[in-house]
């Protein structure tokens, strides 16, 4: 177990069970003359956050990614925030809060007035989307990946969706992976906990991660694959996914607090 703790992150952490499995997505818009800034906050203030909460048991992972293609209209900026238990999730706001103030007491009192004038910027955060992880399979040799492919659905039977998930994809794309036929790292299913209903376009989300971008566009398929019949789960989504999107992984902490520069 402590194997499945240690190699989840983003988007991308292995579960006691469905219930303890939380995690929130937090969707920016963010322009091009403040992405640098927003960048350089998270990695030398907001990451550090992250790693003392992770260290102290109130997160499970935390990251940030930009989206590669698409349009200027989607949001451009995607944050994990791994949390785990029900518990975690209900504390997420006053453990950022805590581990904030943990953070600039560090940097000393002169350094934190500085740090506090640069954080001091609008967040272009867009939404936000709270998940429960259900499935995850991954590479043996799997630490870390670099890109992120999220597919979005809008299923009518979450429990069945849940079950052919797992059954017919998940132990598909496993043994493709244990037999060296794909390049992928990682792959989970997550139902989306909240906003939830018939007013949003989707309430269920798989991934695919990658280490290169090209392994993306063409699945990181080593020969064509033999793909298995996914007729019930096409149906369940209306024939195919409300949209996917790919995701490239700038900076992340993962669940025994360590940071890497991606």
């Amino acid at each position: 177990m402590k194997k499945l703790f240690y190699l989840a992150f983003l988007l991308l952490i292995a579960s006691h069970s469905q219930a303890q499995n939380y995690y929130m997505y937090d969707f920016r818009s963010v322009p091009d003359d403040e992405l640098s800034m927003m960048t350089e906050n998270e990695e030398h203030f907001w990451s550090k956050v992250a790693q003392d909460q992770i260290k102290k048991g109130n997160m499970t992972g935390w990251a940030m990614l930009q989206r590669v293609g698409g349009t200027s209209s989607e949001p451009n900026v995607l944050f994990y925030i791994g949390a785990g238990s029900k518990e975690n999730i209900d504390n997420l706001y006053s453990s950022f809060g805590e581990g904030s103030e943990n953070v600039m007491n560090q940097m000393g009192e002169a350094a934190s007035v500085f740090v506090k004038r640069g954080l001091n910027i609008d967040s272009r955060r867009v939404g936000q989307a709270v998940l429960n992880r259900v499935h995850m399979e991954f590479d043996s040799d799997w630490t870390h990946h670099n890109y992120v492919k999220t597919n979005f659905a809008k299923v009518s039977n979450i429990n069945k969706m849940n079950a052919l998930q797992g059954n017919v994809w998940g132990k598909y794309i496993k043994k493709m992976m244990d037999k060296n036929e794909t390049t992928q790292k990682l792959w989970s299913a997550s139902t989306l906990v909240s906003p939830n209903g018939n007013g949003y376009d989707w309430n269920y989300l798989t991934i695919d991660t990658y280490m290169t971008y090209g392994d993306v566009l063409d699945g990181g398929w080593t020969k064509t694959p033999s793909i298995p019949n996914l007729s019930e789960i096409n149906s369940l989504m209306g024939g195919q996914f409300y949209k996917q999107a790919v995701w490239r992984v700038v900076m992340s902490v993962n669940s025994k607090g360590e940071f890497r520069k991606h």
